[in-house]
C-alpha cells in the first residue's frame, strides 16, 4: 500500500520578461525563470510513489523506462531496449542507464493538476492573449534520465514548456519554420502516425538554438519545432508543460489530408495557402475524429486510425481465413 504524498507549496511559479514572452510564444523558443528548482514535489521518492500509482491503476503505458546509448546523438527511440518497468526504476536512476517518462501525472493527483492549471494561467498571463479557452488537452509530464542519456531529435504536436527541476543537461531546439530543416512531407508523415519523421540533416547541428538548462529554468518549444537533448554527468528531473490548442489541432487534420493525398501520388498544398481547401480537408478528417478525445493521440490520430480500421479488419479476416485453411490440411 503507497504512504500518502507530502504536501507541496507552490507560489508565483513563473518570471519572464513580457514583451519577450508575448514576441516569442508559439514562434521561437525562448529561455525564462521559474520557482520549481529542487522542489519536493519532485523528489525521487514522491516520483517513484507517483510511478507505482500509475502501476497500480493499470496506466502502464503512462510509465516508460528505456535503456539507451549514452552520448549517441543519432540514437533513435526504437533503438533503446525496454527496461523493467518497475517503480524502482526511479531509485536506481543514477546507475541504470535508463530515460524515464511519467506521462500525465496530473491525472489522479491533485496537487501536479494545480500546478498544472496554475502553469497554464500564469502562460497565458505573459502571454496577453487568450489561450486557456483554446486548449483541447493539457498535461504535466515528468522525465527523468541517467548521466549522459540522450533523448533523439524529433518533433511534437503541443506547446510545450520544460522545466528543469534538478541536475543539468542541454537541449538545442531548431526553427519549425524552415523547410531546409523540416519538410513538408515529414510533417505529413508525422502527422501520418510516423512520430519519428523528423530526420536531422547533416551539418544541422550548429543551425539551432542550444540551451543550457540548470535548475529554475524554463525553455519554450513552439509546436513542431525539432529538439533534441543530452544530459550532463548528473541525473536531470525536468517537468514538461504541454497542451494542444484548437486551431493548431485543425492545422494538423490539413496535413493528414496531405499525407493521404500525396499516397495517391498527388501533390497537396500545404497548410495556411489556401482557406477553402485548409477548410475542406479540416471538415473531412474532423467528421472522424472523435467527438470527446481524452489525451493528444485521440486528438491527433482518431480520424486516421478509423480510416485504417476496416483495412486491418479486412486483413485480420484474412489472416484467420489462411490460419483455418493451413489447420485444414
Amino acid at each position: 500500500m503507497t504512504q500518502p504524498l507530502p504536501k507541496a507549496d507552490v507560489g508565483h511559479l513563473l518570471t519572464a520578461d513580457a514583451e519577450s514572452f508575448q514576441l516569442n510564444y508559439n514562434h521561437r523558443s525562448f529561455l525564462f525563470d521559474s520557482a520549481l528548482a529542487h522542489h519536493p514535489m519532485f523528489a525521487l521518492p514522491r516520483l517513484a510513489t507517483i510511478a507505482q500509482r500509475m502501476l497500480e491503476r493499470g496506466d502502464s503505458k503512462k510509465f516508460v523506462a528505456l535503456g539507451g546509448t549514452a552520448g549517441l546523438v543519432g540514437a533513435k527511440f526504437r533503438d533503446m531496449p525496454p527496461q523493467e518497468r518497475l517503480a524502482a526504476t526511479i531509485d536506481r536512476v543514477e546507475t541504470a542507464g535508463v530515460w524515464i517518462k511519467l506521462t500525465s501525472a496530473n491525472i489522479g493527483d491533485p496537487e501536479y493538476a494545480d500546478l498544472l492549471q496554475q502553469f497554464l494561467r500564469e502562460v497565458e498571463q505573459l502571454a496577453g492573449i487568450s489561450i486557456l479557452e483554446h486548449v483541447t488537452w493539457a498535461g504535466l509530464t515528468v522525465f527523468l534520465a541517467s548521466p549522459g542519456m540522450v533523448t533523439p531529435y524529433h518533433i511534437d504536436h503541443e506547446s510545450n514548456f520544460l522545466a528543469q527541476i534538478s541536475g543539468e543537461k542541454d537541449i538545442w531546439l531548431y526553427d519549425q519554420t524552415d523547410r531546409s530543416l523540416l519538410s513538408e512531407v515529414e510533417i505529413e508523415q508525422f502527422y501520418g502516425g510516423d512520430f519519428e519523421a523528423a530526420r536531422r540533416r547533416e551539418g544541422a547541428l550548429g543551425v539551432g538554438t542550444g540551451y543550457r538548462l540548470i535548475p529554475g529554468k524554463v525553455v519554450h518549444h513552439p509546436p513542431l519545432a525539432p529538439h533534441r537533448v543530452a544530459n550532463g554527468d548528473n541525473v536531470s528531473v525536468s517537468a514538461s508543460f504541454g497542451f494542444c490548442l484548437h486551431p493548431l489541432d485543425l492545422r494538423a487534420r490539413v496535413y493528414q489530408a496531405n499525407y493521404l493525398l500525396r499516397r495517391f501520388g498527388l501533390r497537396p498544398t500545404p497548410p495556411g495557402r489556401s482557406a477553402l481547401r485548409d477548410g475542406i480537408k479540416m471538415a473531412g478528417l474532423g467528421m472522424l475524429s472523435k467527438s470527446n478525445p481524452v489525451d493528444p493521440d485521440e486528438i491527433v490520430m482518431s480520424a486516421l486510425t478509423r480510416l485504417r480500421a476496416p483495412r486491418r479488419l479486412v486483413k485480420n479476416i484474412v489472416g484467420r481465413v489462411r490460419g483455418a485453411r493451413s489447420q485444414a490440411k
